[in-house]
């Protein structure tokens, strides 16, 4: 974890960053397929977008109460994420 971030935060980001990446990938799917699948389909890519955008708002509530501003969100993430992938390199776990 790098120092500069708090363990709580790291890790929040940790586990919602995968969610808020996949706002945008749903988003595009939804519109993409309107109309092309059942509608029952549908609704379960509709409810899984709800689900991501009420994580994004929590997750934003959060930052904000710790002192950091959701802008900063995609900075938080890359060094996340960059601590990720370079303990995975090494074959360690974040802890």
């Amino acid at each position: 974890m790098p120092e500069q971030l708090p363990k709580k935060i790291f890790n929040l980001i940790s586990d919602r960053s995968t969610q808020l990446k996949s706002v945008d990938a749903y988003a595009k799917a939804i519109q993409a397929v309107s109309g092309k699948i059942p509608a029952h389909i549908l609704d379960d890519l509709i409810e899984s977008l709800r689900s991501f955008n009420s994580n994004r708002a929590s997750l934003e509530l959060e930052l904000e109460n710790n002192g950091y501003s959701f802008d900063d969100l995609a900075y938080l993430t890359a060094i996340v994420d960059a601590a990720e992938r370079n303990k995975s390199h090494v074959g360690g776990a974040i802890s």
